[in-house]
């Protein structure tokens, strides 16, 4: 087998299992064991990514699933067994390593790759061999087509759209109030979702009268930002956007600390609320804001953060590993109630209702009904949900205090 296709095993010695799998009506013999597969970014450009919000919370899943002693399907309990690829952040590898999970190692599960390029890309292999795509990596104004026409599409995070109405309500209430002028600096990465969430949100700022006085866009391997922001700096707008992944998010923030750039606002994208962010700046993050976050009140919610600890060494990020694991369980939930066939499971997943670690999970359209935050902020050392306003919400942290170099 080519290095490209080196198959891993996440997890191994789980124990014999006594079950039955795959096709509807077939009766399992011992030892046999549901396949769930997915090809992820373990290296290349997305795989800062995919390492913190999703392929952790896969196994995570597993684990949990096969501690319990599996999913019970016809009346049995039956354990999982992962296999995983490289997409090496390609698309065309991602393609190949999804049709080869599916005609080869013939799984039974399949779960998606890291962002919204590549889960565009392996949605017609996903519809093809019929099997629910249930992602908390693609925020997308293309759902709704994206939907019909893969109606085994299941989207965890919602629109480009949303978050950038979001936002800019945040930033309007600032406005009425008198506490910013209305000026805005905006950059884009230019992959998918940087492209996407930033053009919605250049179309509301403008909607809604804001000044855009600087806008620009990079790259995404782009490795010095600097000149970004110095010009970003220039323009001296009072809101900071940039609609980054991890490493630019970093490097954005790095610079801005360096060059003592410190608007009123200061958001930045993916990775806002992933551990290293605060690992990397400490308390120097307080009132940034960024895409996502968390409540983590609830019981079963502690628990997970618990067990992500317990077996990753490292807290999920605060916005899309609980969403993705909420969807794995209301997989699971709907494997058990159906059964392992395909058809039945999306069926179940789009008028289904789930007990989730976020609470209660249901699909409208293929698009999660409610729950989930648009923006958060860093706050006492968490990034708190702050948008849209519902129960958990936090007061919004103004101005935001200058960067400490």
């Amino acid at each position: 087998m080519t290095s490209q296709f080196r198959r891993r095993s996440v997890i191994r010695g789980m124990g014999a299992a006594a079950a039955a799998l795959s096709a509807p009506g077939l009766v399992f013999s011992q030892g046999q064991r549901i396949k769930v597969g997915w090809a992820i970014s373990k290296t290349g450009p997305f795989a800062g990514g995919a390492s913190v919000t999703q392929w952790p919370n896969y196994q995570l899943w597993i684990k949990d699933v096969n501690d319990a002693g599996g999913l019970t399907v016809s009346g049995r309990k039956v354990l999982l067994e992962p296999v995983e690829y490289d997409d090496r952040s390609q698309t065309e590898e991602a393609v190949r390593a999804f049709e080869r999970l599916i005609s080869q190692d013939k799984v039974d599960i399949l779960l998606p790759p890291w962002g919204t390029g590549l889960n565009l890309a392996v949605a017609p292999v996903f519809a093809k061999g019929g099997f629910p795509l249930m992602t908390a990596s693609m925020a997308s104004d293309r759902t709704a087509e994206i939907t019909k026409r893969w109606p085994n599409v299941f989207s965890l995070l919602g629109s480009s759209s949303a978050y950038a109405e979001a936002l800019v309500a945040v930033l309007q209430e600032l406005r009425q109030s008198g506490r910013i002028n209305g000026t805005v600096g905006i950059v884009h990465a230019t992959e998918q979702f940087g492209i996407e969430l930033g053009n919605a949100a250049r179309r509301v700022l403008k909607e809604a009268n804001f000044n855009i006085v600087y806008d620009g866009s990079y790259p995404g391997n782009t490795q010095d930002v600097t000149p970004i922001i110095a010009e970003a700096q220039r323009a001296n707008p009072d809101v900071f956007i940039a609609f980054s992944y991890p490493p630019d998010t970093i490097a954005l923030t790095e610079a801005s600390r360096v060059r003592g750039f410190n608007p009123k606002v200061f958001y930045t994208a993916v990775g806002t609320g992933f551990p290293m962010y605060k690992g990397r700046f400490g308390d120097a993050i307080n009132g940034v804001m960024g895409i996502g976050g968390w409540n983590p009140d609830s019981d079963a919610f502690r628990a997970y953060v618990r067990r992500h600890v317990a077996m990753h060494n490292r807290e999920p990020d605060r916005w899309g590993s609980s969403l993705f694991y909420a969807g794995l369980q209301a997989m699971g939930q709907a494997i058990e109630k159906v059964g392992m066939d395909n058809a039945k499971i999306v069926r179940e997943l789009k008028g289904g209702s789930f007990d989730t670690i976020v609470g209660k999970l249901e699909f409208d359209k293929n698009n999660i009904r409610k729950g989930g935050w648009y923006v958060g902020q860093w706050q006492g050392g968490d990034f708190q949900g702050i948008a849209p306003k519902q129960p958990g919400a936090k007061p919004i942290l103004f101005p935001k205090p200058p960067f400490r170099t």
